[in-house]
């Protein structure tokens, strides 16, 4: 089974900012907003990262 490189890099998204929101945070609340956060912000930073291959490539 091949997966798709979006899809890859989804689930490293979240793995990560599982990681991420509890190692780092106290209570619930701030682990769900932490986790929330970092998640999209990995998303973001990849389509940016993409986009911008494909413009100088």
């Amino acid at each position: 089974m091949v997966i798709p490189h979006f899809m890859a890099v989804l689930i490293f998204a979240f793995s990560v900012s599982i990681v991420f929101a509890l190692t780092t945070k106290e209570n619930v609340r701030e682990q769900l907003s932490y986790g929330l956060y970092t998640f999209l912000a990995f998303c973001l930073v990849a389509i940016g990262f993409g986009w911008l291959m494909r413009i100088i490539l």
